[in-house]
């Protein structure tokens, strides 16, 4: 018996087919894609950003271009007010603001008939002249609290850290308001906020807590950033005992995003930016001294002396436009 061989066929393999994607899935991964690359650059971006302005904070805060003004307040008061200022911008803004009140509280500030909450720059510069001005105004009745938030000048702080001032201010207001809370409505001291420059707009922001309004008098606002183009102010509701001074020609006054519709105008803003704050005082962004309306402190001065340019709240802006 022969054997004879099967007959065999050539293996054929069946073609692989991949299944094709459609075009709204090709679109969909494209997408993902895209969106995922502007992830990591958003990412990497904020990354650098952050380290640019780290790097730019300390420069100015803690670095070689750090301000180091003089400070009024930590002198001995001609007039015998009391004068308490807490250098100590290291610490959380309630801490700080605590020791200060503490500060004051010992030194018989809460007795003084008038209580002036001085919000200072950038740098911890609180004018001298407005100081002077409102202590002879009452007869060295009246004590005075500041603290300081930042060593950088308020041009840094405007641009890189505003809520380090605005934070601090409503630290030290609310402080002093809960130390008033605890006294009769009849024992305690008359409030007035001032600010000037930076100042002014981190006390205007710490005013918008509408608790803190009942215990303050009177409002003094000095060239604060962006007045031109201010909404109406927190501090409203006090009416005529609520002012807001303002030079003509500051340059400080004019900031704003408005800007960035007029670059004319706002090559001219930032070009008179640059000494602004070294003009005879009512010029730019130097201040002669503001004092409140007679009727938001009725008492007026314990001795009768006048205060630098006149009691008359008139006299003591001239040159300013008040709002």
């Amino acid at each position: 018996m022969v054997a004879h061989p099967l007959p065999t066929r050539p293996l054929r393999l069946a073609p692989l087919r991949l299944p094709v994607a459609s075009p709204p899935r090709r679109l969909a991964r494209r997408v993902s894609s895209w969106l995922l690359a502007a992830a990591a650059i958003a990412f990497a971006a904020y990354v650098l950003i952050g380290a640019l302005s780290s790097a730019a904070w300390w420069t100015f805060n803690s670095g070689p271009l750090t301000g180091d003004p003089e400070i009024v307040l930590t002198e001995p008061s001609p007039s015998g007010a009391v004068r308490v200022y807490s250098d100590t911008p290291e610490l959380a803004p309630d801490e700080s603001a605590a020791q200060a009140v503490d500060a004051l509280d010992a030194k018989g500030g809460f007795a003084r008939s008038t209580l002036v909450v001085a919000l200072p720059t950038g740098s911890g510069w609180v004018d001298p002249k407005e100081v002077d001005a409102l202590e002879r105004h009452a007869g060295g009745d009246l004590a005075t609290i500041s603290m300081r938030y930042s060593r950088a000048p308020s041009g840094a702080v405007f641009a890189l850290r505003p809520e380090v001032a605005e934070d601090s201010a409503h630290a030290l207001l609310s402080a002093v308001a809960e130390r008033l809370r605890t006294m009769e409505p009849g024992e305690r001291p008359r409030l007035i906020v001032h600010g000037q420059s930076l100042g002014a707009q981190a006390g205007e922001a710490a005013l918008a807590d509408r608790a803190l309004l009942p215990f303050v008098s009177a409002v003094l606002w000095q060239g604060r950033p962006g007045e031109e183009f201010s909404r109406a102010s927190n501090a409203a509701s006090l009416g005529d005992c609520a002012i807001s001074a303002v030079n003509g020609d500051d340059p400080v006054t004019k900031l704003s995003w408005h800007l960035l519709a007029d670059p004319a105008e706002a090559v001219g803003v930032l070009s008179r930016l640059p000494g602004s704050e070294s003009k005879t005082p009512g010029t730019a962004h130097s201040y002669v001294p503001l004092l409140p309306p007679e009727h938001c402190t009725p008492e007026g001065p314990a001795d009768g002396r006048d205060a630098p340019g006149g009691t008359a709240f008139a006299a003591s802006t001239a040159g300013n436009r008040v709002r």
